[in-house]
């Protein structure tokens, strides 16, 4: 029969066993949750560099267009992707690659991300083009990276238009246009900012442009001139007749110009040639015209006759 003191030794080394594998269990098992967090956190990154990737483009194809490129040419997409370096994406200098403070614009956690401005034929039948980015995974059967490999697919396809082929264990990524993007650009905005057509507007012929408040056209010199300010109404009127005013819009006010239309002589009499066509009164609404022509009797005496008409030509004006 052994001591109690060889007893109590076994029973206390025993103990110290099971303390260091309760122990190194609890290591392996921090050492696999920090792994697992490293993982998503990279597979997490990539996946917003990827999405901020496509919105640089989305961000070229929008400059492109508005720089008269056609929607469906080639030219609307980079040629690759370094075309985005400095006005679309932060340019990556080698040593601070090296030292891991970014990664190149091609660069993905797994190696190289190829680019290809690729022809595509649209359901409706369109030619057009798509930028096209593909990069493998880390290799599956590795035991090493398997645990990477699952976490990064199942994060990363969740990006829209992104396919994974597990033959050749590669990903593709399917930048198209932004079609809606542009159509909503090119809309006429209700704010009138951004507005600016390219080319001439022809509304039809069917319907009219109607309740603006004015319209300028370009001059030569680069000024403008207010076509409602050349805008004319014509009217005639007898002495004592009465005009009515237009109705301007804010900031116009409304201006009349009077000329002589024609005058009638009485036969027993003889112009002078001293005619004039004037204002007799003015109000808010209307303006009252006169005619005086001064002729001259047989006995020679002078008299005001005032048969004829006066041609009165109204407008709204710019003070």
């Amino acid at each position: 029969m052994q001591s109690p003191k060889k007893q109590g030794g076994f029973v206390a080394m025993v103990g110290l066993l099971i303390a260091l594998s309760f122990l190194s269990y609890a290591f392996i098992l921090y050492g696999e949750q920090t792994q697992k967090q490293r993982i998503k956190e990279d597979a997490d990154s990539f996946y917003n560099r990827l999405l901020f990737l496509t919105h640089q483009i989305h961000a070229y194809n929008a400059d492109q267009y508005q720089a008269g490129t056609p929607i469906n040419a080639s030219r609307l997409f980079p040629t690759t992707l370094t075309d985005l370096e400095g006005a679309y994406v932060p340019t990556c200098l080698p040593a601070d690659n090296v030292q891991g403070y970014c990664m190149n614009i091609d660069q993905s956690p797994w190696g190289v991300i190829t680019y290809e401005r690729q022809a595509f034929i649209t359901p409706t039948g369109v030619d057009t083009y798509r930028a096209v980015l593909t990069f493998t995974l880390p290799d599956p059967t590795s035991l090493a990276f398997s645990a990477e490999h699952s976490m990064s697919l199942a994060m990363l396809t969740q990006l829209p238009n992104l396919t994974y082929s597990e033959p050749n264990n590669l990903i593709t990524l399917y930048v198209t246009r932004p079609d809606m993007a542009f159509a909503y650009d090119g809309l006429v905005k209700r704010s009138g900012d951004d507005s600016t057509l390219l080319d001439d507007w022809d509304v039809g012929g069917n319907f009219a442009i109607t309740n603006v408040k004015d319209v300028t056209i370009k001059n030569s010199n680069g000024t403008q001139t207010v076509v409602s300010d050349g805008l004319v109404n014509t009217f005639s009127a007898k002495h004592d007749g009465i005009i009515d005013r237009p109705n301007c819009p804010d900031g116009k006010e409304s201006i009349i110009h009077l000329m002589i239309g024609e005058i009638t002589t009485p036969t027993d009499t003889e112009s002078t040639g001293r005619i004039r066509a004037y204002l007799k009164s003015t109000t808010a609404t209307q303006w009252r015209v006169g005619l005086d022509n001064i002729v001259k009797t047989g006995s020679g005496t002078s008299q005001i006759n005032h048969s004829g008409y006066v041609i009165a030509l109204t407008q709204c004006k710019t003070p």
